[in-house]
């Protein structure tokens, strides 16, 4: 009569699924403070997601919309939140 050890199974980790980059987009849009220059700070995050090399393809789907945005503001008039 000897005790056994079963270790009890372990569920697999499960990760939350990451965000739509849609969804950072808008999240990052509004959180843009008043005043801000709206088409530098979309350049500066074009720029930080061109330099994502990995493989996943929400940082290239979300340097699309932001580049998406960037080209629907217009060059003659400054963008920024009022």
């Amino acid at each position: 009569m000897g005790l056994s050890h079963c270790p009890k199974p372990t569920a697999p980790v499960t990760r939350p699924p990451l965000p739509e980059p849609e969804d950072v987009f808008l999240a990052w849009l509004l959180s843009q403070p008043p005043g801000r220059d709206l088409v530098a700070a979309a350049d500066l995050e074009i720029i930080r997601l061109r330099g994502y090399s990995g493989r996943h393809e929400g940082p290239k789907r979300l340097g699309e919309i932001f580049s998406q945005f960037r080209a629907s503001l217009s060059e003659k008039r400054p963008w920024r939140l009022q």
